[in-house]
């Protein structure tokens, strides 16, 4: 049987890993202890695909970088995701300021996070684009370990720690 170390990651496997990232020609520093770990089930879309691809084949303590284009990170931005919204949707806040991130429910009921962009008396305009969108990243990875899923885990679609 292999060790946490020689496995590497391939379609059901349970990783950890540490990263940051930066828009290309940004500082980027390594990730470090104190950077959250995020897990996932590799080969399950649970995390931007080109992310994915970059991480398929690492093992455990091994560090790398990688860029991603737009297509493979967060998109390119899309202009028929601004709207104008009613102010008094926003009636509540009284704090409500350009660059200001807020939780809005999409077309479909669900919760989104949108950017104000401008607002003034009568409307509030937002970008619903991920903040990345249309910027190429560079990713500072850190693989902290690799194991084949359970079968509970694949059943519920999560790593369990």
């Amino acid at each position: 049987m292999e060790t946490l170390r020689q496995m590497k990651i391939i379609r059901d496997c349970a990783v950890q890993f540490r990263y940051n990232l930066a828009p290309a020609g940004e500082p980027l520093t390594l990730p470090d202890s104190d950077e959250p770990l995020l897990s996932y089930l590799h080969g399950h879309q649970q995390i931007i695909a080109g992310l994915e691809q970059a991480l398929e084949g690492h093992a455990a303590g091994e560090r790398f970088e990688v860029e991603l284009s737009p297509e493979q990170a967060y998109g390119e931005r899309d202009e028929s995701r601004i709207e104008k919204v009613e102010r008094e949707a926003f009636a509540g806040m009284k704090d409500l300021r350009a660059g200001l991130l807020v939780q809005i429910n999409d077309e479909s009921g669900k919760p989104a996070l949108a950017r104000v962009i401008r607002l003034d008396n009568r409307e509030v305009e937002l970008d619903l684009n991920h903040p990345y969108a249309g910027l190429t990243l560079v990713f500072s990875v850190e693989v902290v370990s690799v194991r084949a899923a359970t079968d509970q885990e694949l059943a519920d679609g999560r790593v369990t720690e």
